[in-house]
């Protein structure tokens, strides 16, 4: 049970939205200086220089706001988020950029804003209160690092997605697949030439309406019909006997061999051609 006398000497609470009183937000040279050449200590040698590239992109940006979060206890500016998206997106065309260096690129700056905070501490004689105070001093450090960091890998994830998707759209585009056999049904022939793009058993079910087991059966019965022993051999067999092929390609085969398929005028006998 606690008494007057305790709670005369405990250090208040400082909720959400109430300012330290650390002055960190006036410190911005001291951090940029420590954070523009990063401890990377914990990070994959091979991508250090791309994240202190990074580092030199992005501190100058959010610094200031994330100072003033911690500090007062505010979320991090909107406008600040936004532009550090846009720097993401930028660096996603980077192929140099590993996902395990991106997911570890905000422990740096955690590390350095430790370091600063046992500094202040180990050079002053501290009070109770000013210990209290750079304990959520740190945690709000951490969850405003966490927060940034998981903003630009969203975006950066998300742009890497998109721009694989369209690589993706662009490249079926271009090698759009049908499939033409004699003997096969529509619906097989459909599954062949999704077999054909790499599509997996359950891919192929939603692109056909079928159950992943149909397309299995269908598949299978293509197999053991071709003495194709897995789905590349079957793939391979469509392609060398010429069932398989693109569509822009199927259209200029049609189209060459129409006039060739057209049925004969019949014309009357002549001499000419009589035996």
């Amino acid at each position: 049970m606690t008494t007057e006398r305790d709670d005369a000497h405990r250090s208040p609470v400082l909720l959400p939205g109430e300012r330290l009183g650390l002055a960190l937000d006036e410190r911005c040279p001291e951090f940029e200086e420590l954070l523009l050449t990063p401890p990377l200590h914990g990070i994959r040698p091979d991508g250090h220089d791309w994240l202190r590239r990074r580092y030199a992109e992005i501190v100058p940006l959010v610094l200031p706001a994330a100072l003033r979060a911690v500090e007062r206890g505010e979320p991090v500016d909107g406008d600040c988020l936004a532009q550090l998206r846009a720097v993401a997106v930028a660096s996603a065309e980077d192929p140099r950029a590993d996902v395990s260096v991106v997911l570890r690129g905000a422990l740096p700056a955690i590390r350095v804003f430790a370091l600063v905070m046992h500094t202040a501490t180990r050079d002053r004689a501290v009070t109770l209160e000013h210990a209290g105070r750079t304990m959520l001093a740190m945690s709000r450090a951490a969850l405003v690092a966490h927060e940034l960091g998981s903003c630009w890998a969203e975006a950066w994830a998300q742009q890497r997605r998109s721009a694989g998707d369209t690589a993706a759209a662009t490249t079926t585009g271009e090698i759009d697949l049908v499939a033409h056999v004699p003997g096969l049904d529509e619906t097989e022939e459909q599954m062949l030439a999704l077999a054909a793009q790499g599509l997996s058993n359950d891919q192929i079910a939603k692109e056909t309406a079928y159950s992943r087991q149909a397309v299995a059966w269908h598949l299978g019965r293509l197999m053991r019909s071709w003495c194709a022993p897995n789905r590349t051999a079957l793939v391979s067999v469509g392609f060398v006997r010429g069932w398989i092929r693109s569509r822009r390609d199927a259209r200029s085969v049609d189209s060459a061999l129409r006039p060739a398929i057209e049925p004969a005028v019949e014309r009357p006998t002549t001499r000419d051609d009589a035996p």
